[in-house]
């Protein structure tokens, strides 16, 4: 695939990862904290994702921690220092979503606009590094 069209498609993931961010935000906004902080751990993954067809590889699974740690080693370098907010990214894909994943409470219940807006933070680390590499030259 051409340079062009790899950059074409990693776009493509950035733009869907924005949007997931934006609607995490106003989740949050919303109290729906639960939900957003769910957005905000979709949104790392899929600019994560994005930056991997980028690089002409083909992404697996879920864990942004593991999307980093996998990158090839010229790549994984500027993204190391974003392993903290990718390990609490990963936290929040299954709890936020499935009231067996916590003892005795609901996601709804268990979730705080705090622990949204952290993952928020976080989720804006991550597209931030990614939007540098995708739309640099």
């Amino acid at each position: 695939m051409s340079v062009e069209r790899l950059r074409a498609e990693a776009g493509r993931w950035l733009l869907q990862a924005e949007d997931d961010l934006e609607a995490a935000e106003a989740l949050a906004n919303f109290g729906k904290h639960a939900q957003a902080a769910f957005l905000c751990q979709q949104a790392g993954e899929k600019a994560l994702k994005g930056l991997w067809f980028l690089l002409d590889l083909d992404p697996w699974g879920h864990s942004l921690t593991r999307l980093i740690k996998s990158l090839p080693d010229g790549a994984r370098a500027g993204f190391e220092a974003l392993i903290p907010s990718a390990l609490s990214l990963d936290k929040l894909y299954i709890p936020t979503r499935y009231p067996d994943a916590l003892a005795e409470l609901t996601p709804s219940e268990a979730y705080t606009r705090a622990e949204a807006d952290q993952a928020c933070t976080h989720a804006h680390a991550i597209l931030a590094a990614v939007r540098t590499v995708v739309t640099s030259g």
